[in-house]
């Protein structure tokens, strides 16, 4: 492959040829490459592009080369809701029977505006968009598209609404919950319900969990994979970030009632789940004990990780230990998250000058 040294013999550069609008080819080059093998790549995507022809249609782009191109890239479960989504929203949509390099800025404009008229949540209306302007990128990216006609054109929805209306419970409010489901004769749900609470585990996480992640003498239990059902199968990979594998110690209380439970699962192998049940499941659980348990603050499952956060940060946790616990990918967002759930830490700031004040006085 035509790839050749710097003359500083310290990167690479690859000799290309593109395909111009008018079909005839054009060769070019690219600097900067670390290795050999990186420069070969490149050209090999590049011949890849020369292979294709962008007057075929979106939908047949997205099904025979985008589509196909990520699948290795994206964890299972990613790939399946990125799937639905753009069958969903692209694939069934005028834009989809366009030709890639026909589609204009207004043709871009024009799906947003019908994705905003169907009344989706902020945060689902950016997630639609990401998807949308991720499929022209990697046509520019990989198969030579020559501009993306989502450049410049301003995103929908907002990347961090859910952030902005989290929605929590208070100790009072869950203590009223848990205590509409019978720990005798509902132990599972009661059990299920307390970890999502004190541990804010994600509810997939929750469901990956199997006897052999629980350690008896530290009262811990290891986070390494989470659970999904999508097309009527189980799906379980490692979870959302490398931080999401974790250990996290349960309150004594918590971990006698996990026991408990485990007692009446002798015959379960240590390599199953023992929660043996899917999130719509829980979710409809959750919503049913609300209604009898006379709570009128209605939150969502997930929300139950926004609880878990204020409750500690309220008596007093500081942002690390509040980021170690719920396995985010960095400090910062966690205090994006939850910064205004730590009015302790705030009052630490007043205390600290009343007490220079009375130094001074003194």
């Amino acid at each position: 492959m035509p790839v050749y040294k710097d003359e500083d013999g310290k990167r690479w550069r690859a000799v290309y040829r593109v395909r111009l609008r008018d079909g005839s080819s054009k060769q070019k080059s690219k600097r900067g490459f670390r290795t050999k093998k990186e420069a070969e790549e490149f050209i090999i995507q590049q011949q890849k592009a020369m292979k294709t022809d962008l007057g075929m249609t979106v939908e047949t782009f997205i099904n025979e080369k985008y589509m196909p191109d990520i699948k290795a890239k994206v964890k299972e479960r990613t790939y399946m809701t990125k799937e639905h989504m753009i069958r969903t929203h692209i694939l069934n949509a005028p834009i989809a029977k366009m030709g890639m390099n026909a589609v204009k800025a207004q043709d871009i404009i024009a799906w947003q505006n019908d994705i905003l008229n169907k009344g989706y949540s902020d945060c689902y209306n950016r997630t639609l968009n990401n998807q949308i302007v991720a499929i022209f990128l990697h046509a520019v990216n990989f198969y030579d598209l020559e501009k993306s006609p989502c450049k410049g054109i301003k995103k929908i929805g907002k990347a961090d609404a859910e952030k902005q209306m989290i929605r929590y419970w208070t100790k009072e409010e869950f203590d009223q919950f848990i205590g509409s489901i019978d720990k005798e004769t509902d132990r599972m749900y009661h059990l299920l319900f307390g970890i999502q609470y004190y541990c804010g585990f994600r509810i997939g996480e929750t469901l990956a969990l199997t006897k052999a992640d629980i350690n008896h003498t530290e009262k811990s239990i290891f986070i390494s994979k989470t659970y999904d059902r999508r097309v009527r199968r189980d799906i379980v990979t490692s979870p959302k970030t490398k931080n999401s594998m974790r250990k996290v110690f349960l309150p004594d209380a918590l971990f006698e009632e996990l026991e408990a439970y485990l007692d009446t699962l002798y015959e379960l192998p240590d390599d199953e789940r023992i929660f043996p049940i899917i999130i719509r499941a829980v979710e409809t659980k959750m919503h049913r004990q609300m209604k009898k348990a006379g709570i009128t603050n209605i939150i969502r499952l997930h929300d139950m990780r926004h609880s878990c956060a204020s409750f500690y940060l309220s008596n007093g946790a500081d942002m690390y230990a509040i980021q170690r616990l719920l396995g985010h990918a960095s400090i910062e967002e966690t205090i994006h998250t939850y910064s205004h759930f730590s009015p302790e830490q705030d009052r630490q700031i007043a205390n600290l000058a009343n007490r220079l004040n009375k130094k001074i006085s003194e």
